[in-house]
C-alpha cells in the first residue's frame, strides 16, 4: 500500500484516467468496478478521451453500490451519475454493463445475481472513492466486514451526505452494496480522497488505529493505492509513513 499525495484534482484526474487505461490496455478479461460521484468524474472523462475504441468492446462493468427504492434512471442513483459520467462517453453495449437494481422485487436475488457475475467474471480494476465518515461503497463504519453483496441500513451520515445527489429531499434508509472483500480480491484498486472536507476523515484513516473505519479494511495490500489530494492530505502530509 502506498499513499500518493498529489497537489490536485486535476493530477489525480490524470491519474484516473492512466489506471484506467492501463487496466484495459493490459488485462485479457477487463472488469470495472466504479465509484459514482463527483470525485473520478474528471478522470473518466480523461478516460474516454484515450481509451482504445477497439479494446474498450472487451470491457465489463460491475455495479459497486445503489441505493435501494432508487430507480436507476432516477436522478442521483448511482447508475445514473456513472452513465452521465462515464458509460454515455463509451459507447458501450447494454450486456457490457451489470449494475444492481434498486427496485428490484427481490434485492436478495440482485446480490446473488452480482455476485454470480463477479465469480465468473472475477473485477481486474476498482476505483473507490471514501465517504466523509471512512466508508467505502456502502459499507458503513461499524459493520462487520462483508464478503459478499447485501443489503445495508445507511448510516446518517450517508442519508445526510447523499442528499446533494438530488434535485429534492429523498428518504433514503437502506443500500445495495459489494462487500469489502470483493473490492480488496479485484486485481487492483485505488481510493481516492480528494478536497479539504475530507480531511479529517484522511487523519482517521491514517493516524487512528482505533477508528476501525471501513477505508482501513483497505490499508496494507502491495495492490491498493490512495491517492490523496493536497487538500485532503493537510494533516498528514509531514510524517505519515509511506507517502510520495
Amino acid at each position: 500500500m502506498m499513499i500518493k499525495i498529489v497537489e490536485s484534482t486535476e493530477e489525480i484526474a490524470r491519474k484516473i484516467a492512466e489506471e484506467m487505461n492501463e487496466s484495459l490496455n493490459h488485462d485479457e478479461q477487463p472488469v470495472f468496478c466504479l465509484a459514482s460521484g463527483s470525485t473520478p468524474e474528471k478522470g473518466y472523462k480523461q478516460f474516454a478521451e484515450i481509451m482504445d475504441e477497439e479494446k474498450l468492446k472487451k470491457l465489463k462493468i460491475v455495479s459497486l453500490d445503489e441505493w435501494v427504492g432508487i430507480d436507476r434512471n432516477s436522478e442521483g442513483s448511482c447508475y445514473q451519475m456513472l452513465n452521465k459520467d462515464l458509460f454515455s462517453l463509451l459507447q458501450l453495449d447494454s450486456e457490457q454493463i451489470q449494475f444492481f437494481n434498486g427496485t428490484s422485487h427481490n434485492m436478495q436475488e440482485e446480490c446473488e445475481r452480482i455476485d454470480q457475475f463477479i465469480e465468473n467474471h472475477p473485477i481486474t480494476f476498482s476505483l473507490m472513492g471514501v465517504g466523509m465518515n471512512g466508508h467505502i461503497g456502502l459499507n458503513e463504519p461499524g459493520c462487520p466486514a462483508l464478503d459478499y453483496s447485501s443489503i445495508v441500513d445507511l448510516s446518517e451520515t450517508t442519508k445526510t451526505v447523499a442528499q446533494k445527489y438530488f434535485a429534492q429531499r429523498t428518504d433514503l434508509e437502506k443500500g445495495i452494496t459489494l462487500g469489502l472483500n470483493q473490492i480488496i480480491n479485484s486485481k487492483r484498486v485505488i481510493v481516492v480522497i480528494t478536497g479539504e472536507h475530507k480531511a479529517h476523515i484522511v487523519k482517521e484513516i491514517f493516524s487512528n488505529q482505533e477508528a476501525n473505519l471501513p477505508a482501513q479494511k483497505l490499508l496494507n495490500y502491495d495492490h491498493i493505492d490512495f491517492y490523496v489530494d493536497s487538500d485532503a492530505a493537510k494533516y498528514i502530509r509531514n510524517g505519515c509513513p509511506n507517502h510520495e
